[in-house]
Formats: C-alpha cells, structure tokens, sequence
C-alpha cells in the first residue's frame, strides 16, 4: 500500500512535542463512559422461575420461601468474587440496601414503622452466606407473619426487589439487575439483526443520555446528541437501568416508540415519536478538505469498522492528504478488538489499554503491526458525547504523542461489564474491571481533557472546534514542510 509523505514525522512527535505543549499553553478536554464498554456475556441454560413458581404454589400461610432467594446468594457470590471494587464491598449497607426494598415492595404500611422485623422461627438453612443473614432474617419474618390466603405475599417480586436494593446500595451506574423477561429479549438480540431507532444510551451519573446515530430513525425524528431521556412510552425512566432503558426503546421494523426528552440546554420536557427500523451501521466516512487535509469521521466501532477505516486510508494516502482530521465526536464507542485496530493504524509498537480487575490483574491490549498510518500528521476531535472505545483511541494517542487531541472534555466511561445468569432466569451485569490509557489515565468517571480545549458552540454558528483542528493542523504541516 503506498503511503504519502511517509517520512515525514507525525504532528506530535517527539521533537515537536515542545511546539505543541507551548501552543496548546498559549491557546489555552468524552472516556463512556466506557473505556471501551466491553460486554462478556453467559448463556442462561440452566436458570429457571419453574422451580420458584412450583414453591410459591404449594406456601401455607406462615411458610418461608427458600429457593426464591437463590438468585440473591448467586448476586453475592458473584460480586464477592468478581466485582471490581470487591475489597470495598460493604455487606451491612448493601444487606441494608436489600431489606428496604423488600419493605417497600411488599406494600405494608405497618412494617415501614416497625423498628425491626417480625423474628423467625425457621431456622437458617446452611447455605445461606453469614452476609446474608439480615436479609433471610426479614425475608423468613415477613412471610411467616404476613403471607396469608387473603393477601398473599408473591417471593418471585419480592425477591427482585431485594436484589434490586443491594445492588443500588452498591452505588455502580454500569451494575444492574436484569430480569427473566429482559434476559431473554437479550438472547434474541444477540441473534437477530439490528433494528430500532438507532441511538446509544449513556449512563452519565444516574441520568440516560441519548447520542443518535446520523440518518438514523431517531436523528431523522429530532433526536440530538446529548438530549436527556425522560420517559418511554409516557413511563418515567426513574430507577431504571441502562439495560432496561435500552430493551424498552428497541424494537421492531416500522413499530413506534415516544420518548419523553429535555434537549440539551432546555429545561421543558418534548415528546417525540419515532418510528422503529433498520439501522445504518455505516460508521467511516471522509472528504478532503480545500486545505488538502482529509476530514475522516468515525461514528463508531463496529465489527467492520477497522476494516472500513484501513481502506479509507489507502485512499487517503493515494490523494495525497497532507495530513488528517479525525473526528470522534458523539461516537459512544463498541468494541474492543475494533478500537485496538484502529488505533494500530496510527501507532508504532508499545500498549493501546490495559485494563485491571478487582484483584489488581493487569491485562494488555497491544499494539498490532503494520500500521498503515504511522507517520501522516494528525488532529483528533473529541467532545462530551466521545465515550468508551473513543476515549481509548484518543488516550492512545494523547498519550504516545502520536496526535493533538482538540475539543471538549470526553465522557468518562472506561468500565469493562460482564453479563451473567441468575437462578430465576435473570441476569446480573456488573463492572469487573476498569480501562486505563498507556501512561496510567483511568477513564472511568473522569474523562480525557483534550490538549486544546475549544467550546462546541452552536451548528448555526460554524464548526469552531473543527476550524481550530485546520488551523493547527496546517500550522504543524507548514513547520515540518519548511
């Protein structure tokens, strides 16, 4: 593959490093949300509610349901094991947690005045985990002394609440419970092909940010980047998890969905109806620009995302770009194989990311060989809405000083999730390990800051963040062609 001006050192090498920091002093920073948000996903082949079902069926009044809870000590056991922050994890406040969801779940007025539950005369059964033991106490006291005939206690709700509870009381924005019916809508989607109204949902502390993909059902139906979700279907999104935010908007080819929406900068509600259907997943698309410099959008990190890039490259370096804008504004992220090859393409040798569990393991994602975009000069553009496999690319870059990063602070999501199966049918996702950049960034909760900061301003207005990107790209080319 022929390459323009492969000898000619990249923007932020080494012996212009000096250039650029002083600019970037004089002139004056989205990692989803996610450094990438990598999903490890289990099959559920043994989970079932028949077994909950057949119980429930069969309680006198005065019984105590044992097996309902299984999927509790399968929460525990998990997140004692595998969750991230596992030392930190503090059994009387999640047990805490648990028990005033199950309160407020069974709708019994007397019992949120009581100041301790009715005590149980069944005895604990052997397996249950000594952190668990307040929660069984309430558990047993409640059904002993207020399941009756006449207003019947249901343990497959109650148990939900109780898991629910905890894992609020961890206080994780990328931890949820998932239930039987939602974890079996994933099993199908991991099969069928994409369909909805093709926009990414962000957790951003405990609020859902929309970020449509362009020409998509949701762009073309008023959607922006950066819009506050409400409600779906006139149903508050309040106290819902990501997951089932994003089960509730997709659907079906030509189906329709309302979202209840606050656009960014507004304060007053809007309802906007969208249309479902099937999504463009085009994610590389480029111009050359009057200044010779090629302007190379990338919308996300799809499964041929690389491969699309890689040949775009090739196209470039035949028109002779001078050098590249890259721009990862609102591109929410995907996967992690495909932001690794990307960023390859710039790089030479040494890390892309690591990232670390619970334990204090450190696994690397190395840089592939062959880059095909080693040595062009590049500018980088990211914003607020630049999350997860983003946030990665331009941390890599950033930090091996391989491009100038411009725009506004990036999104802050560098989690790695799991998604694993519960003994009632559902599932737990759950955050096991965090993302760093090479030089030891984490991304999770923080954000990358751009090396120049410049404010996104208003569409109307122009594009000041992608001026300011041709302006210093044409001023490092200059140098460098002097």
């Amino acid at each position: 593959m022929q390459h323009s001006q492969a000898h000619t050192p990249n923007i932020s090498s080494a012996h212009s490093r000096s250039f650029w920091g002083l600019l970037a002093a004089l002139l004056a920073i989205l990692v989803l949300a996610s450094a990438c948000s990598l999903i490890e996903r289990e099959t559920n082949t043994v989970a079932s509610q028949d077994a909950i079902v057949a119980e429930a069926a069969e309680l006198e009044p005065g019984d105590v349901p044992v097996k309902a809870l299984a999927a509790l000590h399968d929460t525990w056991t998990i997140l004692k094991n595998e969750f991230v922050l596992r030392d930190e994890l503090d059994a009387a406040v999640l047990a805490d947690g648990a028990v005033k969801s199950l309160i407020l779940a069974t709708g019994i007025p007397e019992l949120r005045n009581r100041s301790s539950f009715p005590e149980a005369s069944l005895e604990r059964p052997d397996e249950v985990p000594k952190e668990l033991e307040p929660i069984w106490d309430a558990w047993a006291g409640v059904f002993q002394e207020y399941n009756t005939i006449e207003a019947p206690l249901d343990p497959i709700d109650l148990s939900q609440a109780i898991i629910r509870g905890l894992i609020d009381a961890l206080d994780d924005p990328h931890t949820a419970y998932i239930s039987p019916e939602r974890y079996a809508l994933e099993e199908l989607d991991f099969t069928g092909e994409y369909q909805g109204i093709g926009s990414e949902v962000h957790n951003q502390r405990g609020r859902f940010i929309l970020s449509p993909m362009p020409n998509s059902p949701a762009e073309q139906a008023g959607i922006r980047p950066g819009d506050l979700l409400m409600a779906v279907d006139g149903v508050s999104v309040e106290g819902w998890s990501i997951l089932e935010v994003v089960q509730t908007i997709r659907g079906a080819r030509d189906t329709e969905v309302v979202l209840g929406i606050i656009h960014l900068g507004q304060e007053q509600v809007v309802d906007i109806t969208i249309k479902r259907g099937d999504i463009d997943l085009t994610s590389v698309f480029w111009n050359m620009t009057s200044d010779g410099f090629a302007y190379l959008n990338l919308r996300a990190f799809n499964s041929n995302s690389d491969e699309s890039l890689i040949e775009t490259i090739a196209e470039i370096n035949k028109q002779g770009a001078r050098g590249i804008i890259l721009d990862i504004r609102n591109n929410p992220g995907g996967l992690l194989t495909t932001v690794v090859t990307i960023a390859s393409q710039f790089l030479d040798g040494g890390v892309v990311v690591y990232e670390i569990d619970g334990e204090g393991n450190r696994k690397d994602w190395d840089v592939e060989s062959n880059g095909v975009a080693q040595d062009i000069p590049l500018v980088v553009l990211v914003n607020q809405f630049s999350a997860s496999a983003s946030e990665v690319l331009s941390g890599a870059l950033q930090d091996r000083d391989r491009a100038l990063i411009v725009g506004n602070t990036t999104f802050g999501k560098g989690s790695v999730n799991r998604l694993k199966p519960l003994s009632d049918g559902g599932g737990l996702y759950y955050t096991y390990g965090r993302w760093y950049t090479p030089e030891g960034r984490l991304i999770e909760g923080l954000g990358l800051e751009p090396d120049v900061v410049v404010p996104q301003g208003i569409q109307i207005q122009g594009d000041p963040q992608l001026e300011k990107a041709i302006e210093l790209l044409e001023e490092a080319v200059s140098a460098l062609e002097r």
